[in-house]
């Protein structure tokens, strides 16, 4: 005879009554419950729910939305449809959970940049700097809801940027029947342009490390020109003409090509006559970048002449042929 049969035995012999043991097989009631579609069965409810687990008891919450409900509320239910639940926890209350698909924000801004793009004449839909009213929140659906978004309507004002939108979700019950889920905010399109990294003197030659590349809105940018510097080709190897800021826009006209004399620098004067050239030492009056016209002194004669730059402190004489034999007899 096993242990448990001689423990039973010498119980009835004795009066002694033994536990009660728990039926593996009843209903237990969950206090935290997750569903994923529009009614809560006693199956969610109930462990052990057997072949009531179909019977809906109520519906859920919205999507993504928790709600509390009284324990003997269900445990009334369950007896009503014939389920015969453990009691114990009648005074409790049950949290019933809808899983959800939550659409980002972000998801949410790259449909709209997309869709205004093309109205604002724009290829790229990254252009389009999407920002949505404070307080706007992601949109939440049934989770089988995995169709893409679809903008229902859209106005925007391409002045003060601002758009007002209707977004809904393919697959999904629920924005088919509110109509939609309704986002505002503004759109406007991003410029780019280039700002010094850091401070660039006047006269000091751009390098492509000295500039970043920078975007905002357009409407951020009302000193905008037609001659602001947008690309880095426009400003490397260019001097500037005043001091540049930086992390501010400035334009074609702030910039100047590199000095290649200086004032009051040493000089060769080069001048060419027909089958000669001849050289002379001279002195620089004035700055000057490539192709500028400058004065010079010849250092012998000490007449003053007007020369172009031509490199790194040569100029050549710009004067008419007798000018330049009359020249190149001085010295």
């Amino acid at each position: 005879m096993s242990r448990a049969s001689r423990l039973l035995l010498a119980s009835l012999l004795c009066g002694i009554a033994l536990p009660a043991v728990a039926d593996p097989a009843r209903p237990v009631l969950r206090l935290d419950v997750t569903v994923a579609g529009e009614v809560v069965r006693l199956g969610d409810l109930f462990e052990n729910a057997g072949r009531h687990a179909d019977v809906a008891v109520f519906r859920s919450p919205d999507p993504g939305h928790t709600g509390q409900v009284p324990a003997w509320r269900i445990v009334d239910a369950a007896r009503r449809a014939g389920l015969e639940p453990d009691s114990a926890d009648r005074n409790r209350e049950v949290t019933v959970t809808r899983d959800a698909r939550i659409v980002p924000l972000a998801e949410m801004e790259e449909k709209i940049a997309a869709s205004l793009a093309g109205t604002l004449g724009l290829s790229d839909s990254s252009r389009v700097q999407v920002v949505f009213d404070r307080g706007t929140r992601p949109i939440t659906v049934e989770r089988e809801a995995s169709g893409q978004i679809d903008i229902l309507r859209i106005d925007h004002d391409p002045r003060s940027g601002r758009f007002d939108a209707v977004l809904g979700i393919r697959g999904s019950g629920r924005t088919d029947r509110t109509g939609g889920a309704r986002v505002v905010g503004t759109a406007n399109e991003l410029v780019e342009f280039i700002v010094p990294a850091r401070t660039i003197g006047r006269g000091e030659v751009v390098r492509a490390s000295d500039l970043v590349v920078d975007r905002k809105p357009r409407n951020a940018l009302p000193g905008m020109t037609a001659d602001t510097v947008v690309s880095l080709a426009q400003a490397v190897g260019m001097a500037a003409r005043r001091p540049l800021s930086p992390e501010r826009p400035f334009r074609t006209v702030d910039l100047m090509k590199p000095e290649l004399v200086e004032r009051n620098a040493n000089v060769l004067i080069v001048v060419e006559l027909p089958g000669l050239s001849l050289t002379m030492r001279g002195k620089a009056l004035e700055a000057g970048a490539e192709g500028d016209v400058i004065q010079v002194e010849n250092i012998q004669s000490r007449k003053k002449l007007q020369a172009v730059v031509t490199g790194l402190n040569r100029v050549s004489l710009a004067a008419r042929p007798a000018a330049l034999t009359t020249a190149a007899r001085a010295p």
